[in-house]
């Protein structure tokens, strides 16, 4: 887990385990929408151009083995009921905008009180194709350590940079290549469903851009 997402997190999963005590099944009010959303209100009062190539993505999951399918979390605003959408891996698909956030309708689940936990990760927002230039990935780690010095406070004076993007794909990592400006390329270093590039490094300094067998699924900013 990221830096931000270890200051906040802790305690905001204590806050959604707690709401709601007493229920043992059925549904569940979990609290204020923004409790299950940390630092994105931040994340929105940023201008867009410092935000085009990053993001905040919020992943549920259940202490007791139970599938992101069978998960049904919703708020009721005056738009009407909207049901978070959860991918296979429970990453939150449509996070509310400003104005639902600023409102803080109540949230509720289909889980019991204590089910729960929720993590935070940056991820860089560059597309969703199988080549991806040099400089876009530049981007997305300035733009991550920017909003970090500018909304994390003194603790992120304490915290070391984002300098590496993680590619996290569905199944085993394909092919991975750093095409560098004189045509030749190099492999990334691939374990597993992953690929690691570290732009900054004096190895990758003449990368001009990246090739995978096929698009990643996600890309993870880590330190």
């Amino acid at each position: 887990m990221n830096r931000l997402a270890t200051l906040c997190l802790a305690a905001f999963a204590a806050g959604v385990m707690a709401v709601g005590a007493g229920a043992q099944s059925g549904e569940r009010e979990v609290g204020p929408l923004p409790r299950l959303f940390p630092h994105w209100q931040d994340y929105l009062d940023l201008p867009a151009d410092d935000r085009s190539h990053f993001t905040l993505a919020y992943v549920i999951g259940s202490n007791r083995g139970v599938t992101a399918e069978d998960i049904r979390l919703w708020y009721v605003d005056a738009t009407g009921e909207t049901v978070l959408e959860l991918a296979p891996d429970g990453q939150v698909l449509n996070p509310p905008d400003a104005e639902t956030l600023q409102a803080a309708p109540m949230l509720w689940v289909n889980q019991p009180q204590g089910g729960m936990s929720v993590s935070m990760s940056f991820q860089a927002s560059l597309g969703s194709g199988s080549e991806i230039d040099r400089l876009d990935t530049l981007l997305a780690l300035e733009q991550a350590n920017q909003a970090m010095r500018r909304t994390g406070g003194v603790a992120s004076l304490f915290a070391p940079a984002f300098k590496t993007l993680i590619f996290v794909f569905d199944g085993t990592a394909p092919d991975a290549w750093a095409i560098r400006t004189d045509g030749s390329r190099t492999p990334l270093v691939v374990q597993e469903d992953r690929a690691t590039y570290r732009p900054n490094d004096r190895d990758m300094r003449d990368v001009e851009r990246l090739v995978f067998g096929r698009a990643p699924m996600r890309i993870l900013l880590d330190s």
